[in-house]
């Protein structure tokens, strides 16, 4: 028996009118995990990849800066004292363009439409930024956290769409 990943009907993105498929619900289209077709679980493997692969780049870039600045400016010397909001206001601008890679990094894993998983990423991300603001609440100012969860979102879509726009090129006018 061959390798699927020979199979050019594998390689392939889905077609306009292969939109059943969504391996969550298990519909699977024409990628049912058949011999010599593409298998479904290797699929979502490469989907979740992407989508955690981008949240794994996003916290580990935020982690390393914010370990650094405080060594940095040791603005809190393990006193128990909220951060000034100077630095909050620093730690907000470099998350939001660690996001922007991350989002760009779950467009470039995606084994197919960059867009939906760009849209899991911002709906994780999203969930943990409430969760986390839940746990840390009263250690940071709650603008802090409002503002987090309303950039993530545009931050994501922006990676995904330097992504792709660096994937397909700019479109000409045509003129």
């Amino acid at each position: 028996m061959e390798s699927d990943i020979r199979d050019p009907e594998c390689a392939a993105p889905p077609r306009l009118r292969d939109w059943q498929f969504f391996p969550v619900f298990g519909r699977t289209g024409r990628h049912a995990a058949t011999p010599g077709r593409c298998d479904t679980l290797s699929l979502m493997g490469r989907s979740l990849l992407a989508v955690f692969g981008g949240w794994l780049v996003i916290q580990l870039l935020i982690l390393a800066t914010d370990s650094i600045l405080l060594r940095l400016f040791s603005v809190q010397d393990g006193s128990g004292l909220p951060a000034p909001d100077w630095m909050l206001g620093l730690r907000l601008a470099y998350a939001v363009i660690f996001t922007m890679l991350g989002g760009w990094v779950a467009a470039r894993l995606a084994p197919e439409r960059p867009w939906r998983h760009a849209v899991y990423l911002i709906l994780l991300g999203e969930t943990m930024g409430v969760v986390m603001a839940g746990v840390s609440l009263g250690t940071l100012p709650l603008w802090y956290f409002g503002t987090l969860l309303l950039l993530f979102p545009p931050a994501v879509l922006a990676g995904a769409w330097m992504r792709l726009r660096l994937r397909t090129g700019p479109r000409s006018t045509g003129g």
